[in-house]
């Protein structure tokens, strides 16, 4: 069997009977391990390079003042930590639901064209940032923000480890619409993997306190669209504004985009509002 066929075989992935409750605990346990690992995989070379660099051009795109000192970020990994557990539940319920023949997973490659490989990416995207956005807002209801959100919002300026940093309330709203899309929208378990990771990187990203687009990515439209660390270090300070995930088109069409972010995107990337504006509307004469 070679490694395209591997890739369409269900065993490639699940190699145990999860009906199996011995096997289901395992693969917990299994599960937490892969995402705890990766979560230290990804997070611990983005704070070992921008929190110890000297670089001119990085420390331009400092967000804070002061980067979150040591005891802020232990913080952040506990409860990064306990969210992984969750998270790890999820993932085995979805081999589970996958098993029992429950979900829309596909393994052959040419059971969908395969540019339906990006689409379904992309709608994957764009169902958790609405999903994300609209509980997101939810948990800001004093209340609820109170009792649940508040743990992740203690990190006024969080660091990376604050990608994963929530209330185990939280942490199973945000696991569990994964679980419901898998039901719903066919996709390869490889595109879903990369899903998983593309989530992580971003998350981590977002939370750095660096801004990492170039300053190109103007052209692409990427800092008016879709959510950078600049954008989310503004949800952290001001609180009722920049809920968005990946995208921002629903804070920008609630009205939940704040106000100075499109100046402040454009002075952290040396960008002449001005000229930036002036760009974008002889784009849109065009």
């Amino acid at each position: 069997m070679n490694q395209i066929e591997r890739l369409q075989s269900i065993e490639a992935y699940i190699p145990v009977d999860l009906t199996q409750p011995i096997n289901f605990l395992v693969a917990v346990f299994v599960v937490y391990f892969f995402v705890a690992f990766r979560y230290f995989l990804i997070v611990a070379p983005f704070q070992l390079f921008f929190y110890r660099t000297k670089n001119k051009f990085w420390i331009s795109r400092q967000i804070y003042k002061k980067l979150p000192n040591k005891e802020k970020q232990i913080y952040e990994i506990k409860w990064s930590v306990l969210t992984s557990g969750i998270f790890a539940l999820a993932g085995a319920v979805m081999g589970l639901l996958w098993q029992l023949g429950y979900t829309q997973i596909y393994l052959k490659f040419d059971e969908y064209p395969l540019w339906y490989m990006p689409v379904s990416f992309l709608i994957y995207l764009v169902l958790h940032d609405t999903y994300f956005y609209w509980t997101h807002r939810w948990m800001h209801f004093p209340k609820i923000y109170r009792k649940v959100h508040a743990i992740h919002h203690k990190s006024l300026e969080p660091s990376g480890w604050a990608s994963f940093s929530f209330h185990p309330i939280e942490s199973v709203i945000e696991a569990i619409i994964l679980p419901i899309l898998i039901l719903i929208v066919p996709i390869h378990p490889t595109v879903f993997i990369f899903h998983l990771t593309f989530m992580t990187i971003t998350a981590v990203s977002n939370h750095l306190g660096f801004e990492l687009l170039p300053k190109s990515s103007r052209f692409l439209g990427f800092p008016k669209y879709f959510i950078s660390a600049t954008h989310h270090a503004q949800h952290h300070k001001y609180f009722n504004y920049n809920y968005g995930l990946y995208f921002s088109f629903w804070d920008r069409i609630m009205g939940t985009n704040h106000e100075k972010f499109d100046s402040e995107i454009n002075e952290r990337l040396g960008i002449e509002t001005k000229n930036f504006e002036s760009s974008d509307n002889s784009t849109q004469r065009a």
